[in-house]
């Protein structure tokens, strides 16, 4: 049968065929739209990792849990010091590169509009250690820490929204009413999964932070980057920071599963979409069985005379299974094109990296082609079961 007549037939029956394949296309739509989220997800958290952060382990103070998805400090304690930092540097053998950072929220301003930006006094190991360079000008230097410099580094965001250009290298940004100088613009950073701006903020050195804003001697955290094995770095920070502070008033972990805030999220997510995706595509399964089975009774004269020409039962038969297959893959390509869709979407309005789930479509449409032949099976069969004298006899 060639595809004219098979297109004409499927017209003639649209209403029917549209219902058989609206199944398959909610299957192939969830696991496509759910691989390609997951897929989004996990592009902005290594993003927002850099591109070391999978391997580096970070030091709290205190006690963090996961409730509700999210990482939450329930605990906090002033005892996580510059010392420790310098400790772990020097007597763990794991690991190569420390940077530790106190997070400060000083009001930000310019020529009179303020900003809310996060203020992070840092190391210049935290530029090493997160891979994340600047667009124009330098990262703080050592000269800096020492010095005690009012210098900043700022976001894209905050050089736009302040200056209203994208290097404002020499100009000055206030934190409360004290003037720092801009020495350098990160690259763009987008944000993370739980939203966060990361290029509305501003990096100046931790020394001025803890001195010149805070006045404090206690940090928020420590970054920790392994030379070797990580799980061997964690064993001996923790062993170290126990022997300092006597008690366990910290957490170790890696910085990958405190920043992954909607990891849980994810994993329900996943889980809900592949429920879903299996319980369309059996019914899409459902619907192209019955539609073809019915449509094989629709054509008995059509399969006769093809018979009486010289068909042979293998060809009624892969007739049968084509057309199941077609209708299955009309219904993938629906689902595929609306998933994707909604992925961008999703992604450009979340601030995520583009991601195209090509790997998701390909196993969607994968599937919906194998549970189209699977469906044409039985029509199929029941098609080569007639024979052509019987079927003809009343015509």
């Amino acid at each position: 049968m060639g595809l004219k007549p098979l297109l004409s037939y499927f017209r003639e029956n649209k209403k029917r065929m549209l219902l058989s394949v609206v199944g398959v296309a909610i299957g192939v739509f969830s696991l496509t739209l759910m691989m390609g989220i997951t897929g989004a997800m996990r592009q902005a958290v290594l993003k927002a990792l850099g591109d070391l952060g999978a391997n580096v382990i970070v030091v709290v103070p205190g006690d963090f849990k996961n409730l509700g998805g999210r990482t939450i400090q329930i605990s906090f304690y002033p005892t996580l010091i510059l010392d420790d930092a310098k400790a772990i540097k020097d007597k763990c053998p794991s690991v190569s590169l420390v940077a530790p950072y106190k997070k400060v929220a000083p009001n930000v301003h310019f020529g009179g509009k303020f900003l809310r930006a996060e203020v992070f006094g840092l190391t210049p190991e935290y530029e090493k250690i997160t891979g994340y360079g600047v667009a124009c000008g330098r990262f703080l230097n050592e000269e800096d820490l020492e010095e005690i410099r009012q210098v900043a580094v700022i976001g894209t965001d905050v050089a736009r929204e302040l200056y209203g250009e994208p290097c404002p290298v020499g100009k000055t940004i206030y934190l409360f009413y004290a003037p720092y100088k801009i020495v350098g613009v990160m690259e763009k950073r987008g944000t993370d999964i739980s939203g966060e701006n990361l290029d509305m903020r501003v990096y100046i050195p931790l020394t001025s932070a803890m001195r010149r804003i805070a006045n404090v001697d206690y940090l928020d955290g420590i970054y920790v980057l392994p030379s070797g094995d990580l799980e061997e770095a964690e064993k001996e920070v923790k062993s170290l920071l126990l022997k300092r502070h006597g008690t366990e008033d910290f957490t170790v972990s890696k910085f990958e599963d405190l920043a992954n805030t909607r990891k849980q999220a994810m994993e329900i997510f996943s889980k809900l979409s592949v429920i879903v995706a299996v319980i369309a595509f059996g019914v899409g399964a459902l619907g192209i069985l019955a539609v073809m089975t019915l449509s094989v009774y629709e054509r008995l004269v059509e399969i006769g005379v093809r018979r009486a020409f010289g068909a042979t039962k293998w060809d009624i038969f892969k007739q049968f299974l084509f057309e199941s297959a077609l209708l299955s893959i009309s219904g993938a390509l629906f689902g595929v094109l609306f998933a994707v869709l909604f992925v961008l979407l999703i992604s450009h309005f979340a601030g995520w990296p583009f991601y195209l789930p090509v790997r998701g479509a390909l196993i969607s449409f994968s599937l919906s082609v194998l549970i189209g032949l699977l469906s044409g099976v039985y029509p199929a069969l029941r098609a080569t079961s007639f024979e052509p004298r019987e079927v003809l006899r009343d015509v």
